[in-house]
Protein backbone atom coordinates (compact mmCIF):
# COMPACT_ATOMS: atom_id res chain seq x y z
CA UNK A 1 0.00 0.00 0.00
CA UNK A 2 1.49 3.44 -1.17
CA UNK A 3 1.81 5.85 1.82
CA UNK A 4 0.38 9.71 1.52
CA UNK A 5 3.63 12.06 1.95
CA UNK A 6 2.33 14.90 4.56
CA UNK A 7 4.34 17.89 3.03
CA UNK A 8 2.54 17.42 -0.47
CA UNK A 9 -1.17 18.87 -1.13
CA UNK A 10 -3.14 19.52 -4.02
CA UNK A 11 -5.69 22.21 -3.38
CA UNK A 12 -8.51 21.11 -5.63
CA UNK A 13 -9.98 24.61 -6.19
CA UNK A 14 -13.71 25.46 -7.24
CA UNK A 15 -16.18 28.32 -6.23
CA UNK A 16 -17.90 28.10 -3.19
CA UNK A 17 -20.96 29.43 -4.76
CA UNK A 18 -21.77 26.03 -6.71
CA UNK A 19 -25.08 24.70 -6.53
CA UNK A 20 -25.75 20.96 -5.51
CA UNK A 21 -25.18 19.24 -8.83
CA UNK A 22 -22.33 21.46 -8.95
CA UNK A 23 -21.01 19.98 -6.50
CA UNK A 24 -21.78 17.01 -6.78
CA UNK A 25 -19.74 16.73 -9.96
CA UNK A 26 -16.73 18.09 -8.55
CA UNK A 27 -16.60 16.51 -5.30
CA UNK A 28 -16.75 12.98 -7.89
CA UNK A 29 -13.93 14.45 -9.84
CA UNK A 30 -11.72 15.11 -6.62
CA UNK A 31 -12.89 11.63 -5.09
CA UNK A 32 -11.25 10.20 -8.62
CA UNK A 33 -8.11 11.70 -8.18
CA UNK A 34 -7.41 10.98 -4.65
CA UNK A 35 -7.77 7.36 -5.94
CA UNK A 36 -5.07 8.18 -8.82
CA UNK A 37 -2.83 9.66 -6.58
CA UNK A 38 -2.85 8.24 -3.52
CA UNK A 39 0.50 9.53 -2.35
CA UNK A 40 -0.99 12.90 -2.42
CA UNK A 41 -3.49 14.79 0.48
CA UNK A 42 -6.23 16.37 -2.27
CA UNK A 43 -8.57 18.49 -0.60
CA UNK A 44 -12.19 20.05 -1.88
CA UNK A 45 -11.59 23.16 -1.45
CA UNK A 46 -14.10 26.03 -2.27
CA UNK A 47 -11.93 29.09 -2.70
CA UNK A 48 -14.42 31.25 -0.83
CA UNK A 49 -13.74 29.01 2.45
CA UNK A 50 -10.17 28.87 2.02
CA UNK A 51 -8.62 30.18 4.95
CA UNK A 52 -4.66 31.06 5.13
CA UNK A 53 -3.49 28.50 7.78
CA UNK A 54 0.68 28.30 9.17
CA UNK A 55 -0.25 24.51 10.27
CA UNK A 56 -0.17 23.81 6.17
CA UNK A 57 2.19 21.66 5.26
CA UNK A 58 4.86 23.05 3.05
CA UNK A 59 4.08 22.04 -0.24
CA UNK A 60 0.91 23.41 -1.27
CA UNK A 61 -0.52 23.37 -5.07
CA UNK A 62 -3.76 24.99 -5.98
CA UNK A 63 -5.60 23.63 -9.18
CA UNK A 64 -8.34 25.47 -10.49
CA UNK A 65 -11.32 23.35 -11.31
CA UNK A 66 -12.19 26.09 -14.14
CA UNK A 67 -12.04 25.78 -17.78
CA UNK A 68 -10.32 29.10 -18.28
CA UNK A 69 -8.40 31.77 -16.89
CA UNK A 70 -10.04 35.13 -15.55
CA UNK A 71 -12.06 33.25 -13.25
CA UNK A 72 -13.51 34.57 -9.81
CA UNK A 73 -11.47 31.19 -9.06
CA UNK A 74 -8.47 33.00 -10.31
CA UNK A 75 -8.80 36.31 -8.66
CA UNK A 76 -9.31 34.46 -4.96
CA UNK A 77 -5.80 32.08 -5.32
CA UNK A 78 -4.08 35.39 -6.33
CA UNK A 79 -5.28 37.26 -3.68
CA UNK A 80 -4.47 33.88 -1.37
CA UNK A 81 -1.13 33.74 -3.13
CA UNK A 82 -0.14 37.53 -2.17
CA UNK A 83 -0.98 36.93 1.20
CA UNK A 84 1.28 33.38 1.55
CA UNK A 85 3.75 33.62 -1.08
CA UNK A 86 4.46 30.17 -0.23
CA UNK A 87 1.07 28.72 -2.11
CA UNK A 88 1.59 27.63 -5.49
CA UNK A 89 -1.14 28.62 -8.02
CA UNK A 90 -1.37 25.96 -11.32
CA UNK A 91 -3.23 26.20 -14.39
CA UNK A 92 -6.54 26.14 -14.65
CA UNK A 93 -7.52 22.51 -16.58
CA UNK A 94 -8.53 24.52 -19.86
CA UNK A 95 -7.94 25.50 -22.48
CA UNK A 96 -6.22 22.13 -23.43
CA UNK A 97 -5.89 19.70 -26.27
CA UNK A 98 -7.49 16.75 -23.87
CA UNK A 99 -10.74 18.46 -23.06
CA UNK A 100 -10.46 19.12 -26.51
CA UNK A 101 -10.84 15.50 -27.56
CA UNK A 102 -13.07 14.71 -25.20
CA UNK A 103 -15.50 17.61 -26.55
CA UNK A 104 -15.22 15.57 -29.78
CA UNK A 105 -16.12 12.67 -28.83
CA UNK A 106 -18.67 13.88 -27.39
CA UNK A 107 -20.27 15.77 -30.79
CA UNK A 108 -19.89 12.10 -32.16
CA UNK A 109 -21.70 10.59 -29.44
CA UNK A 110 -24.35 13.18 -30.02
CA UNK A 111 -24.94 12.60 -33.40
CA UNK A 112 -23.19 15.69 -35.14
CA UNK A 113 -22.02 15.63 -38.93
CA UNK A 114 -19.49 17.20 -40.55
CA UNK A 115 -22.04 19.42 -42.69
CA UNK A 116 -23.82 20.95 -38.94
CA UNK A 117 -22.47 24.51 -37.39
CA UNK A 118 -20.59 23.71 -34.26
CA UNK A 119 -20.77 26.24 -31.55
CA UNK A 120 -18.84 26.01 -28.11
CA UNK A 121 -21.15 26.94 -25.63
CA UNK A 122 -19.36 28.90 -23.00
CA UNK A 123 -20.17 30.21 -19.39
CA UNK A 124 -19.08 33.27 -20.44
CA UNK A 125 -17.01 36.22 -18.83
CA UNK A 126 -16.06 39.93 -18.98
CA UNK A 127 -12.35 39.06 -18.31
CA UNK A 128 -10.13 39.20 -21.06
CA UNK A 129 -7.90 36.18 -19.62
CA UNK A 130 -11.63 34.16 -20.09
CA UNK A 131 -11.96 35.19 -23.43
CA UNK A 132 -8.77 33.76 -24.47
CA UNK A 133 -9.08 31.06 -23.27
CA UNK A 134 -12.45 30.30 -24.13
CA UNK A 135 -11.16 31.21 -27.97
CA UNK A 136 -8.37 29.66 -27.77
CA UNK A 137 -10.91 26.32 -26.86
CA UNK A 138 -12.34 26.88 -29.69
CA UNK A 139 -9.52 26.39 -31.86
CA UNK A 140 -8.28 23.60 -30.28
CA UNK A 141 -11.98 21.65 -30.77
CA UNK A 142 -12.11 22.52 -34.47
CA UNK A 143 -8.45 21.72 -35.29
CA UNK A 144 -9.54 18.12 -33.54
CA UNK A 145 -13.21 17.97 -35.24
CA UNK A 146 -11.68 19.18 -38.79
CA UNK A 147 -14.07 22.00 -39.26
CA UNK A 148 -14.71 25.37 -37.67
CA UNK A 149 -16.36 25.62 -34.35
CA UNK A 150 -17.89 29.44 -33.27
CA UNK A 151 -18.57 30.23 -30.14
CA UNK A 152 -21.73 31.05 -28.32
CA UNK A 153 -21.84 32.47 -24.69
CA UNK A 154 -24.08 32.65 -21.42
CA UNK A 155 -23.57 36.16 -21.07
CA UNK A 156 -20.14 37.87 -20.94
CA UNK A 157 -18.89 40.03 -23.96
CA UNK A 158 -18.64 36.98 -26.48
CA UNK A 159 -21.29 36.35 -29.42
CA UNK A 160 -24.40 35.48 -26.57
CA UNK A 161 -25.40 31.72 -27.27
CA UNK A 162 -28.98 32.37 -28.26
CA UNK A 163 -27.50 34.71 -31.98
CA UNK A 164 -25.11 32.05 -32.19
CA UNK A 165 -27.86 29.49 -32.78
CA UNK A 166 -30.09 32.04 -34.85
CA UNK A 167 -27.23 33.37 -37.09
CA UNK A 168 -26.65 29.05 -37.38
CA UNK A 169 -30.17 28.79 -38.67
CA UNK A 170 -30.45 31.54 -41.23
CA UNK A 171 -27.81 29.56 -43.32
CA UNK A 172 -30.25 26.70 -43.28
CA UNK A 173 -28.37 24.21 -41.49
CA UNK A 174 -28.23 22.31 -38.22
CA UNK A 175 -26.87 23.67 -35.08
CA UNK A 176 -24.86 21.66 -32.50
CA UNK A 177 -23.94 22.75 -29.42
CA UNK A 178 -20.35 21.75 -27.92
CA UNK A 179 -21.08 21.91 -23.84
CA UNK A 180 -17.55 23.78 -22.61
CA UNK A 181 -18.97 23.98 -19.02
CA UNK A 182 -17.47 21.45 -16.31
CA UNK A 183 -20.63 20.63 -14.52
CA UNK A 184 -24.17 19.92 -14.59
CA UNK A 185 -26.54 23.06 -13.33
CA UNK A 186 -27.29 26.57 -14.26
CA UNK A 187 -25.36 26.61 -17.35
CA UNK A 188 -25.43 23.45 -18.50
CA UNK A 189 -29.22 23.74 -18.17
CA UNK A 190 -29.18 26.63 -19.98
CA UNK A 191 -27.37 25.30 -22.98
CA UNK A 192 -29.43 22.91 -23.55
CA UNK A 193 -32.39 24.97 -23.58
CA UNK A 194 -31.07 27.34 -26.01
CA UNK A 195 -32.85 25.94 -29.27
CA UNK A 196 -29.66 24.34 -30.82
CA UNK A 197 -30.92 20.67 -32.61
CA UNK A 198 -28.16 18.77 -30.24
CA UNK A 199 -26.49 20.01 -27.31
CA UNK A 200 -23.55 17.41 -25.51
CA UNK A 201 -22.89 16.89 -21.68
CA UNK A 202 -20.94 19.21 -19.94
CA UNK A 203 -17.30 18.04 -19.49
CA UNK A 204 -18.27 15.72 -16.06
CA UNK A 205 -21.50 14.64 -16.82
CA UNK A 206 -22.98 13.38 -13.92
CA UNK A 207 -21.09 9.43 -14.08
CA UNK A 208 -17.68 9.12 -13.47
CA UNK A 209 -15.64 10.99 -14.45
CA UNK A 210 -13.52 10.60 -18.09
CA UNK A 211 -10.19 9.43 -16.71
CA UNK A 212 -8.47 12.33 -19.57
CA UNK A 213 -10.07 14.98 -17.14
CA UNK A 214 -8.66 13.02 -13.50
CA UNK A 215 -5.46 12.54 -15.65
CA UNK A 216 -5.43 16.66 -16.43
CA UNK A 217 -6.10 17.82 -12.68
CA UNK A 218 -2.91 15.40 -12.03
CA UNK A 219 -0.89 16.88 -15.01
CA UNK A 220 -1.62 20.62 -14.01
CA UNK A 221 -0.33 19.43 -9.89
CA UNK A 222 2.52 17.92 -11.21
CA UNK A 223 3.53 21.06 -13.95
CA UNK A 224 3.72 23.13 -10.70
CA UNK A 225 5.97 21.51 -9.19
CA UNK A 226 8.01 21.43 -12.13
CA UNK A 227 7.74 17.56 -12.53
CA UNK A 228 6.28 18.24 -16.20
CA UNK A 229 6.00 19.93 -19.45
CA UNK A 230 4.50 23.44 -19.37
CA UNK A 231 0.84 23.93 -19.35
CA UNK A 232 -0.53 24.61 -22.43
Amino acid sequence: MTSRRSDEVLLACSSGHADPAERVALQGLVNAVRRDAPSVDVRDTPVDLMALDDAWPPVRVAVPLTLTGGTAVAAALSAASRHDPSLVVAHPIGPDWTLAELCVQRLIEAGARKDDTIVLGVSGAHDDAAITGYSRMARLVSAVWGGPVHIGSIGGKDTPLTDAVDIARAYGQRVVVSSYVLTPGRDADMLRHCGADLVTAPVLDGGLPDRRVVDLVLARFHQALGLGVAAL
